[in-house]
């Protein structure tokens, strides 16, 4: 039976395998700015890859596509599956595609949109990934000495990678959005209280910007709880949203939620609605 092939042979490998070291590379990557959007003829864009570690560093760059599911997470796209409507990938050119980087020193990534592009939205991601050094490992006598008898010695490298959406927005009618289905959340106990609700997007473009809670009126109107650089891209049509709020409401005190452009019209309004608290 295969099930059982794989258990046993996980056993084998747990008894052959000392424990193995961990190791993580390129957690000081940083990428600005932290999306790029082509829009009214633009044509250029750059990005700046920084290395802020102590060390050198190299990092490869490329064009991928990736998911947006309903609960706002970002997935590469499942091996094999075939290359989106939206992607961007054929529509951009870009360099460098690798890179080594001193210590507190950055590199420019200039990219380049393809002429006789428009219609509904396009995106992919900028994928920047810090590559393991070559000194990274076990040397031979390393690796003797960490393992036991008639043991192998293993070393798992974790690879670092920042991705940045490159949006491609040329002749695509901007959407619109609504809230839906806000509730408070109360305090459970190390839990501060939170908001969850719903937003929608109607339209071929994404929508991004910041959301922002308020209670109470008037003077005692103040902001109990934000989240910024939030956005709903076109292969879904809502996304569920969860924020923690910085202090507890009164019953039956006034909320409000408001969703602000923080793209095509930045601080304009992009969807707002008001409920009590329970």
């Amino acid at each position: 039976m295969l099930r059982t092939a794989l258990a046993s042979l996980a056993v084998s490998l747990a008894v052959a395998f000392a424990a193995p070291a961990f190791a993580q590379v390129g957690a000081d990557l940083n990428i600005s700015p932290k999306r790029v959007v082509f829009k009214n003829g633009e044509r250029n864009a750059t990005v700046h890859i920084f290395n802020q570690g102590d060390e050198p560093a190299t990092y490869t760059v490329e064009m991928t596509d990736r998911v947006m599911t309903p609960d706002g997470q970002i997935s590469p796209l499942a091996e094999g599956a075939a290359r989106p409507a939206w992607s961007a990938v054929d529509l951009v050119q870009y360099t460098p595609r690798r890179v080594t980087l001193q210590p507190k020193s950055s590199q420019a990534v200039r990219i380049r949109l393809r002429d006789g592009v428009a219609g509904e939205e396009r995106r992919s991601h900028l994928t920047v990934t810090a590559l393991p050094p070559e000194s990274t490992g076990l040397t031979a006598a390393a690796a003797a000495a960490s393992a036991g008898q008639d043991q192998l010695a293993l070393q798992v490298i974790g690879m670092f990678s920042v991705s940045i959406p490159v949006i491609v927005r040329e002749g695509a009618a901007p959407s619109r959005a609504e809230i839906l289905d806000p509730v408070l959340v109360a305090a459970q106990g190390q839990d501060k209280p939170r908001v969850t609700f719903t937003v929608t997007r109607q339209g071929g473009a994404s929508i991004y910007g910041d959301v922002e809670v308020y209670a109470g009126e008037g003077r005692r109107r103040r902001l109990v709880g934000k989240t910024r650089g939030v956005a709903v891209y076109p292969e879904i049509g809502q996304r569920a949203f969860s924020i923690p709020l910085t202090e507890t409401v009164a019953h039956s005190e006034p909320l409000k939620i408001v969703y602000l452009d923080d793209d095509q019209k930045p601080g304009a309004e992009l969807a707002a609605v008001s409920f009590a608290a329970p």
